[in-house]
């Protein structure tokens, strides 16, 4: 596995979580059974404290001989309640029996030891295999000092406190109390070792699943890939299928096969852009070639030539025109920066429009009539001057080509709060119903033999967009057309 993998940094990351979770539960765990201990700890302490007390409270009736220090540990000890004739130690006995019933010290096991375990007496329940096991390597804590140890009897812990005894005679003893450990204090530190030995195992076990799931969750990216690799040019129709993947991997897929359908897409209109575009320029070509043919063939008179040489150039307009709109159309679409938007009248801008046109309807025989619709001058717009220009030009010009002699156009301005639309009808043989929704694409021409290229309106439609607006065409055969343009009025 490559160290720079995202596989590899998911099985560390699996590994890093799980081991991170592992000892902040451990250390809590820790401190948990610390705290238990320290509680127990404090229990002893004042356990020890009592009985050396108690002692002390014998001592001062029985005297600080020997003989008084065995019989006032044998009563602490013993902790059974006295005659009442024994007036002198009986008031003791009371309150050290209601002590130790406080304090559950008939549970415990207590120890009372001389220096070098020379005399050892203890309570009734410390038997004698536990009582060797509480002598067993004990040391005597410096005066004042207290120790603390942890025995295991029969895989039970118990917590043992050496507390320091003197009496007035420097005699060194100790006191030792014993508690059995809580089970559940037990079983927290069980689980705290099982914890610390079984850590590696769990890591190497975690990296190994991390692998396995980083193996699964990247199988798409592999199947992308494997894809990509395999995708050429000549075949764009492969797909990844999604069913069997988590959502947001299927969500990746999803958007890798819809690049994948793009670029089919792009690479279709590419080759029937270049079929277009090659079909357009090459009857043009041919008739420019076939005229230049003709005259090289034998001397030609003056008028022939001139007849040739006004088809040559009528041609290479035709030529022209197409390459300009070919280089318009890549500019709209690649370099949309050409756009300059300007604040200008649109009733204005359009009068000139209109003017220019009507000569060319005049000649034709043409009616052309334009009605603002009561609109007051200036009505202002923020567009491209010269694109919008060519917009109407191209729509206009279609319909006074497509209007026979005698017919009319019509042209109709309204405007509401935010848009300006524009109204060209005209009376011409109008557009099948199945050529409707496609006279806006690229070279496309409902009459095969009417002269164009077929982009006028596609150019048309691709300004309207870049302005935000809409264009739209109405039509029933042998009745005309009408066009209306929307424009946002920014």
């Amino acid at each position: 596995m490559k160290f720079n993998s995202i596989k590899f940094e998911i099985s560390i990351l699996y590994t890093a979580i799980l081991g991170l979770i592992l000892v902040v539960f451990s250390g809590v765990l820790y401190l948990i059974s610390n705290a238990f201990l320290h509680q127990i700890d404090d229990q002893l302490r004042v356990k020890a404290q009592v009985i050396d007390s108690n002692i002390r409270s014998y001592l001062n009736v029985l005297g600080e001989s020997h003989e008084a220090l065995v019989k006032a540990v044998g009563k602490t000890l013993i902790m059974k309640n006295e005659n009442i004739f024994q007036y002198k130690t009986w008031k003791i006995s009371q309150k050290w029996f209601a002590q130790a019933r406080s304090l559950n010290l008939n549970r415990d096991y207590i120890n009372f030891v001389s220096k070098g375990s020379k005399e050892v007496m203890s309570s009734f329940n410390l038997s004698k295999g536990l009582k060797a096991i509480f002598l067993e390597d004990l040391q005597f804590p410096q005066l004042g000092h207290i120790a603390y140890r942890t025995l295991n009897v029969d895989h039970k812990n118990i917590r043992v406190i050496d507390y320091p005894f003197t009496d007035r005679m420097n005699g060194q003893y100790l006191i030792q109390v014993g508690i059995a450990q809580d089970p559940m204090m037990q079983q927290l530190r069980n689980w705290l070792y099982s914890i610390a030995v079984s850590v590696p195992l769990i890591l190497i076990l975690t990296n190994f699943v991390g692998r396995l799931l980083a193996t699964r969750i990247l199988k798409p990216v592999y199947e992308i890939t494997d894809m990509a690799n395999r995708i050429t040019q000549e075949d764009l129709s492969a797909r990844i299928k999604t069913k069997h993947f988590d959502r947001e991997m299927e969500s990746l897929v999803e958007s890798f096969n819809e690049m994948i359908a793009r670029l089919e897409k792009s690479f279709k209109h590419i080759e029937q852009f270049s079929y277009h575009v090659a079909h357009e320029l090459k009857t043009p070509l041919t008739i420019i070639q076939g005229e230049a043919e003709l005259l090289l063939r034998k001397e030609r008179s003056k008028q022939e030539y001139q007849q040739a040489l006004r088809i040559v150039m009528e041609e290479s307009k035709r030529v022209l025109r197409t390459v300009d709109d070919l280089l318009l159309l890549t500019k709209l679409g690649y370099n949309q920066e050409v756009f300059k938007f300007e604040q200008f009248d649109f009733i204005e801008f359009f009068s000139e429009i209109v003017d220019q046109n009507r000569m060319l309807a005049a000649n034709k025989g043409m009616g052309f009539r334009m009605n603002f619709q009561n609109i007051i001058s200036p009505l202002m717009i923020k567009a491209d001057r010269l694109h919008l220009r060519r917009l109407f030009f191209n729509i206009i010009s279609n319909a006074i080509k497509f209007t026979p002699e005698g017919g009319c156009v019509d042209i109709r301005i309204e405007h509401t709060p935010d848009k300006i639309i524009s109204y060209i009808s005209d009376t011409g043989p109008g557009i099948a119903p199945e050529n409707l929704e496609r006279i806006f694409e690229e070279f496309y021409r409902a009459d095969k033999n009417t002269p164009g290229s077929g982009l006028g309106l596609h150019i048309a439609h691709t300004i309207v967009k870049l302005h935000q607006g809409e264009i739209q065409v109405e039509s029933q055969l042998g009745q005309g057309s009408t066009f209306k343009v929307i424009l946002p009025q920014n």
